[in-house]
Parts: C-alpha cells; structure tokens; sequence
C-alpha cells in the first residue's frame, strides 16, 4: 500500500512538473521571438543610416570636387584677364602711332624736299610741304579726340585759356583774346593744356 502511494506520488510530482517545463520553454521562445522583434527595427535603422551617410559623403566628396574646379577655373580667369589687361595698356597706343605713321612719311617727304630745293632756294615749296604736314598731323590727332583750342578772337575763358598779359583796351567791351603764345588742346573736350594767351580788357583812353 505504501509502495502504490509513493508511485502516485511521484507520478503526480511528473505530471505537475511536466506543465511548468513546457510553459517555460514556451517562455523563452517567445522572449527570444521579442528580442528579434526588437532588435530588427534597430538594425534595419542603422543599416539606412549607415546608406545616408555613405550617400552625403558622396554628396560632400562631390561639392568638393566642383568646388575646387571653379575655384580653378576662377584663377583661370583671373591670369587671362591679367594678361588681356597687361596686352591692352602695352598695345593701346598702337592705333594713335599708327596714325601718326602718315606724319613721319610726310616729314620724310618734306625734309627729303628741302634739302633739294635750299640749294636752289625755294623757300615756299618747304613752307607747303610743312604746312601740309601740319594739316595732317592735326588730322591725325582729332582722330583720336584731342583738337585744339580757340582762342584768339574769343571771349577770354579761364576754363580754357591762361593768360599771361592783359592789356587795356577801349576797342572791347568784354575781356577778348588777343594773341596766342602757345595753343591748347583738349581730348573729347576735356583740356590738356590751356592757350597761353594775352587778353584785351575793358579800359584805357576815355
């Protein structure tokens, strides 16, 4: 009898066992089933971090490059200009010489002239050839902007003319230039050198 009670006994004791062994390893699949749950929005989260930096590193490894294109290109354009700049103050007299090459070809012409007709003394052909040298420099310069300035016979303008004598006059009512000592030139109207000039002014016998 003894023996019949210990064997249901133990018998009770395996079969209360039985279910608590299957609900822990119920348990413990279910816990590692919520630690891979858990665990797999994490690691899908690093993975596209890990693609968004590569992606702004790409990014910046190619603002970086374009960067430093144009700042190439830019030091490019500056020596060019620099060079442009240098090319155009070296050359910029080169249309005002060569309009003055016409000039020296007629100096030529009248000097090769003169010493030909000084022997036979013809003064007045020496005279025209100069003065049509004269002509034609003058021609030469307005080209380019510089004339010269009226002054004899004009209203005395101290913007334009300096004078260097005054003389009363009766026969004018106004200051008037007299005589022009040495002309003055102005370049697209703005002067070089004033007329060095003697002026009549109001005055003189009643």
């Amino acid at each position: 009898m003894t023996q019949d009670a210990d064997s249901d006994f133990s018998n009770d004791s395996n079969s209360n066992q039985s279910p608590i062994a299957g609900a822990n390893g119920h348990a413990n699949e279910s816990a590692s089933d919520n630690a891979e749950a858990v665990a797999s929005p994490h690691k899908a989260t690093d993975e596209a971090s890990g693609k968004e930096v590569e992606r702004l590193s790409q990014e910046l490894a190619d603002m970086k490059d374009r960067l430093l294109r144009n700042v190439a290109e830019m030091d490019n354009m500056r020596k060019r200009l620099e060079r442009e700049k240098a090319d155009f103050i070296k050359y910029s007299s080169e249309s005002i010489l060569k309009d003055m090459i016409p000039v020296l070809d007629t100096f030529d012409k009248a000097l090769s002239a003169s010493s030909t007709h000084s022997e036979s003394g013809d003064i007045a052909s020496f005279r025209e050839g100069m003065t049509m040298v004269h002509k034609l420099f003058l021609s030469a310069l307005a080209k380019h902007g510089l004339e010269p300035v009226e002054a004899i016979g004009k209203s005395f303008d101290p913007n334009f003319h300096q004078a260097i004598q005054r003389i009363e006059s009766a026969d004018v009512t106004e200051e008037i230039v007299a005589t022009e000592f040495m002309r003055g030139y102005a370049l697209h109207g703005r002067l070089v050198r004033p007329s060095m000039v003697s002026v009549k002014v109001p005055g003189g016998a009643e």
